[in-house]
């Protein structure tokens, strides 16, 4: 039976969808409240890959500091935000197709981390020692002349790569259907532009839209993105947040070409509906990744010189490649991480000072790979008070403060 409790969700990107479809779950029935529409801004223009979680700490030799971990705190407290969708998420696209009456076009693409000189060779087989030493072998070293077999296109100085698995989702269909899915259960969808809240003593009471409506709750979540910020410092608690902008290109992609991904320099991720997804991956540095793509005044707009870097890179590893392929859209929205130096750590928990209010952003361009597990946490934070055992350290880790 469904639990009258009303909890306002603010913000209907991939991380608010997700959080009101397992308190949905839970048999709570919660509002998620948005000015735009259902997966309108980064959620539904992401890359939309969950990475094998294991590649994340080969790739961060040291995890700690990649991820910007403070002194005494580890990126083992929050890796099973990883885990989560990459054990559960065939399961999930199951049910948001039975409740939400769409297909979310789940796949798996292996992805193969091409060397493109000796250094990087030795450096990727490495990794692949590293994986094995831990118990995982769902990763293989495919050769050039494997590489050449599968990509006949490829360029001829590429020496081999290390292959592991890759899960897929199409982004803005996987929102909305966790949004369709929250809805079938009984969750409420509606628009609204949050312009302040009602309080009582450390209880927020309503939320407060630019229409003049209050909207009365037990519990608030702000799940806003890079806009999250702005909505915690009206209960006097602003979350810092370094704000990027994000671009990729979307590819026809060529008659037979194969549902196999790449990453050397480019990302050219393979879809299972036939779309190729272009992102150069290649940077001086993690100060120079942040740094370069700055938008703290919140600027959305595209750039020409990243659409021509994304194309020359895509070039550089398949010359062939755009012969016979279609650029269909050049797309991008802002994300949130943390602020200089860590940039790689998320908030989540209580929002300090208020018995019922939340916040969950600063995932960058990690939110659908950790939309699963975000939302179950989230919505045992909000239903029963309390999280499991396994991942109070990692809310310790991640809280607001």
């Amino acid at each position: 039976m469904s639990k009258k409790q009303d909890v306002i969700i603010l913000g209907a990107g991939a991380i608010g969808c997700s959080i009101a479809y397992h308190l949905a779950k839970k048999g709570i029935i919660p509002t998620i409240i948005d000015r735009e529409s259902i997966g309108s801004r980064a959620s539904g223009k992401a890359w939309a890959v969950v990475s094998f979680p294991p590649y994340i700490l080969a790739t961060a030799k040291y995890p700690d500091t990649y991820f910007g971990m403070p002194e005494g705190e580890t990126v083992a407290r929050w890796q099973d935000l990883y885990w989560s969708a990459y054990y559960r998420m065939a399961e999930l696209a199951l049910d948001i197709e039975e409740k939400g009456e769409i297909d979310i076009a789940f796949g798996n693409a292996p992805m193969t981390m091409v060397a493109t000189s000796e250094g990087s060779e030795t450096l990727y087989r490495q990794f692949m020692l590293d994986l094995n030493d831990n118990g995982y072998y769902e990763v293989e070293w495919l050769g050039s002349d494997d590489l050449k077999e599968i990509f006949p296109g490829i360029n001829p100085k590429i020496r081999g790569g290390l292959s592991l698995p890759q899960l897929q989702v199409e982004p803005y269909k996987y929102t909305l259907g966790l949004a369709q899915a929250a809805e079938a259960m009984g969750a409420e969808i509606r628009h609204g532009d949050v312009v302040g809240f009602d309080t009582q003593g450390e209880r927020v009471t309503a939320v407060k839209l630019a229409s003049g409506a209050n909207v009365e709750a037990d519990d608030v979540v702000i799940a806003m993105g890079p806009w999250s910020g702005k909505a915690s410092s009206l209960l006097g608690t602003e979350i810092p947040a370094h704000i990027t902008m994000e671009e990729c290109l979307r590819v026809k992609a060529p008659k037979g070409y194969p549902l196999h991904s790449l990453t050397g320099g480019v990302e050219i991720i393979s879809r299972v509906d036939g779309d190729l997804i272009l992102a150069t991956a290649e940077v001086e540095s993690k100060s120079h990744y942040f740094e370069s793509k700055a938008r703290q005044d919140f600027d959305t707009g595209l750039s020409e010189a990243i659409k021509t870097k994304n194309i020359e890179a895509a070039m550089e590893l398949l010359p062939t490649l755009l012969e016979n392929a279609e650029l269909v859209e050049h797309r991008g929205d802002l994300l949130a991480y943390a602020p200089s130096p860590f940039y790689q750590k998320p908030v989540m928990g209580r929002i300090p000072g208020w018995e019922n209010g939340y916040v969950a952003t600063r995932f960058g361009g990690m939110g659908i790979n950790m939309s699963v597990g975000v939302g179950q946490v989230m919505a045992d934070l909000i239903a029963d008070g309390e999280v499991s055992f396994q991942v109070k350290k990692m809310m310790e880790c991640l809280r607001p403060v």
